[in-house]
């Protein structure tokens, strides 16, 4: 009799635990609209299935963006009717904005791949970073 009510009150406390934690994890574990590129920069689909915006780690709202590319430790976007790409070195967790001129002269950065967001979404898996 003393031992189911001890093991009635471990399964209290440990479904209280495992509650309080999913409560206070920074991303949202269900969250079926958002998948993570690398370190903790995000795709994440917002109204219009075919519209994504860019988010960086611990924001909750973000750049929408027409492209997107990566290769580690870089990740390029470009906003939607912008001339200019969003570099992000996710090593250094610099955030830049450079011309086109300048993504294609530099050979880190020409060579990543650009695809548009729509793609880029299908490449991404919901719970597996890419780096």
């Amino acid at each position: 009799m003393w031992s189911d009510d001890l093991l009635h009150n471990f399964w209290r406390v440990a479904f209280l635990a495992l509650f309080a934690c999913l409560c206070s994890c920074e991303g949202d574990p269900f969250d079926r609209n958002s998948k993570e590129i690398a370190h903790g920069y995000r795709l994440k689909r917002i109204g219009n299935p075919s519209q994504f915006a860019f988010l960086a780690p611990y924001d909750t709202g973000g750049l929408i963006i027409d492209e997107i590319g990566w290769r580690k430790p870089f990740i390029l976007a470009r906003a939607s009717g912008s001339q200019y790409w969003d570099r992000i070195n996710t090593d250094r967790a610099e955030h830049i904005r450079i011309s086109d001129a300048q993504r294609r002269s530099d050979p880190d950065l020409r060579s990543i791949p650009i695809e548009s967001a729509d793609i880029a979404w299908n490449h991404l898996k919901r719970h597996k970073r890419i780096w």
